[in-house]
């Protein structure tokens, strides 16, 4: 009784929190791994913070400056914190805006003529697929594969930029609920952060968990969300800057909005940024830019392809200790499941049970 009460108290009081945000499960979910993922970095704040302390009480003599001083010192990591975590959001965002928003509404324009003719190819296109299918008359089996391949491009470019506009026109036109969600993310990451050792402690005390096993979990997780970080989120950024810098010297109209379309479809396994640099190529091929087409499509293949084959694999593997080709089958299932933020769900959770089956062997170890 006397461990089963305090236990039902921790329970109501997680599913009382639960309750309350429940709406927005994407937000606590991303709120808590990047408190995971900058934890250290305000531990540092705290600790250079308790040396200035420590500093002003054996050299300050008592007077109001060296109250103030202690004030400040005891505030700053708090501030400090939140004030990394708001530029982490500011600055990327106020370089999207002034690099691609010039560019975004042609952009979309462009898409949503493309959607309103249920993404037709253009005339020349068309023409120049007739000759082939023309060519093609005499072998039926190979006309029959050819006519299914066009089928199935056709219903995947139409789903994909069908979505990739809903989800455009939804954040453009939501900037309240925008704002109210960067405001909820900035302040569940530090309410996570500054009270991270209670919620330790509680949850050993609700699983009978050991505290030193809970660390290692975090550990886990900690060392997971900085390979996702540098595994998908640098590298598709840099894949973004490579396309939107190869689409400006192809000559194509709206660089910086393709390059930042590239970086969003980056992430996605086996395909990527082919999403959109190869039916630039082939927009260019039919233009009769064919030195463009063949330059971009040899940078896409040789230069974005290999940023994505190189650095992908060997950031990920040093945060997740598992083959690549599970990673790749836990971000396409993490993306199946919960839609883009499997993009870091599904690596966290592989990790998560591979750290599970280790904690269980050592157990077994021990008791054994």
């Amino acid at each position: 009784m006397t461990q089963t009460l305090p236990r039902l108290l921790y329970l109501l009081a997680v599913l009382a929190c639960y309750l309350l945000l429940m709406p927005n499960p994407v937000t606590i979910f991303m709120a808590a791994c990047l408190s995971c993922l900058t934890l250290p970095q305000y531990r540092k704040l705290r600790q250079k913070a308790r040396s200035w302390r420590i500093v002003l009480e054996r050299n300050e003599p008592d007077s109001r400056a060296r109250s103030t001083k202690l004030a400040l010192s005891n505030a700053m990591p708090l501030y400090a914190y939140i004030s990394m975590l708001v530029a982490a959001l500011v600055v990327p965002v106020a370089v999207l805006v002034l690099l691609v928003s010039p560019q975004a509404a042609a952009g979309f324009t462009r898409l949503r003529e493309l959607q309103a003719n249920n993404f037709q190819l253009p005339l020349e296109w068309v023409n120049y697929i007739q000759q082939w299918r023309q060519s093609l008359t005499e072998h039926p089996r190979l006309e029959r594969i050819f006519n299914d391949l066009l089928l199935k491009l056709d219903s995947f470019f139409d789903s994909a930029m069908s979505v990739l506009l809903s989800r455009g026109v939804d954040f453009l036109g939501g900037t309240m609920t925008v704002l109210w969600t960067s405001f909820l993310f900035i302040s569940l990451t530090v309410i996570f952060t500054i009270y991270s050792r209670r919620i330790r402690k509680i949850a050993g005390r609700i699983f009978h968990i050991s505290q030193p096993m809970l660390r290692r979990f975090i550990a886990a997780i900690h060392k997971a969300l900085r390979g996702i970080m540098l595994g998908i989120v640098l590298v598709a950024l840099a894949q973004g800057l490579l396309c939107g810098l190869a689409f400006a010297v192809a000559g194509v109209n709206q660089p910086a909005f393709w390059g930042l379309l590239a970086t969003l479809v980056a992430p996605i396994p086996m395909v990527g940024t082919a999403l959109v640099w190869v039916p630039l190529c082939i927009s260019l091929w039919f233009t009769g830019k064919t030195m463009a087409a063949v330059g971009l499509a040899l940078w896409g293949t040789l230069a974005v392809a290999g940023v994505d084959n190189v650095l992908r694999p060997l950031f990920l593997r040093q945060g997740i200790k598992a083959p690549f080709f599970v990673l790749i089958i836990s971000i396409l299932c993490g993306l199946s499941s919960f839609g883009p933020v499997g993009l870091i769900a599904g690596p966290v959770l592989l990790a998560f049970a591979m750290q599970a089956v280790e904690e269980a062997n050592r157990t077994y170890r021990y008791n054994v």
